[in-house]
């Protein structure tokens, strides 16, 4: 089954830069499992923070595409 959820743009920017072509749900099983304190976000946040910062050409990049993705984006109906 999926689930959509909403995540901020930091989040989403930290989560992309560090998901080296997996998927988010592999990337997130990836991090849930290294996590040694389940279910605590500070351990999660402090795992993400040690993977570097992104560049500023990088993060323009990213906010680039994500403005145009948004752009593109319609919207679903639910029922």
């Amino acid at each position: 089954m999926v689930r959509v959820i909403s995540i901020s743009d930091e989040v989403y920017f930290e989560l992309s830069r560090i998901k080296n072509g997996l998927s988010f749900t592999q990337l997130l099983k990836t991090l849930l499992s290294e996590c040694t304190l389940k279910g605590d976000a500070k351990s999660i946040l402090t795992f993400l923070k040690t993977q570097g910062t992104l560049s500023e050409e990088s993060a323009k990049n990213i906010t680039d595409l994500l403005e145009k993705t948004r752009k593109n984006a319609v919207a679903r109906k639910l029922n």
